[in-house]
């Protein structure tokens, strides 16, 4: 009996450090992030300039950085926290413009009746397009519903201009016969 107390003993010892260890390393983040915040907080600010996304940005870093602070993956926590702080800003910042870029982007514009007026049933359109073959039916689509030019067309498919124009004329001359009169 005194042999398995001595292993249980040894086999706890270890268990206790580590989890000594792992709280000791938990409070040392969190007692270093309190102490840091407003620093950090600041430093955010002056790169974002907006005291609410500063105070977002500077969680956000901070919940990024934490695993690996866990697994001992970072040796100088502050500076760290900062270079974090400072990739999430540009990212943020980067995401901006992105949205800001594509509202900024005209809307298509809106469809005339001209098209739907010729064609007295959509359906019938419809039921005539998907009897094209493929490539005709893709150029039709990219050319006519899309509003791109040839060029473009011919970009997107990786084949010659002279290719979609004669995919188009043939696609056109078909639903034509098909439904009536259509103009690309």
């Amino acid at each position: 009996m005194a042999g398995v107390s001595a292993e249980v003993w040894s086999v706890g010892a270890p268990r206790r450090g580590v989890v000594t260890a792992v709280r000791t390393r938990e409070q040392e983040f969190s007692d270093t992030v309190a102490l840091w915040h407003r620093e950090l907080a600041r430093h955010a600010y002056v790169l974002c300039g907006d005291g609410p996304m500063a105070e977002d940005v500077v969680a956000e870093a901070v919940a990024k950085v934490w695993p690996r602070w866990r697994k001992g993956q970072v040796e100088d926590l502050v500076p760290y926290i900062r270079r974090t702080i400072v990739h999430e800003v540009y990212g943020r910042h980067r995401r901006l413009r992105v949205v800001r870029r594509e509202a900024a982007r005209p809307s298509p514009p809106p469809v005339d009746g001209q098209f739907e007026s010729r064609v007295t049933d959509r359906a019938e359109l419809w039921d005539a397009l998907a009897t094209l073959p493929y490539d005709q039916r893709v150029v039709v689509v990219l050319r006519v519903v899309e509003d791109l030019s040839e060029q473009q067309v011919a970009g997107m498919l990786g084949v010659a201009v002279g290719t979609v124009k004669s995919r188009l004329s043939r696609g056109l001359a078909t639903l034509r016969s098909a439904v009536g009169s259509i103009d690309a």
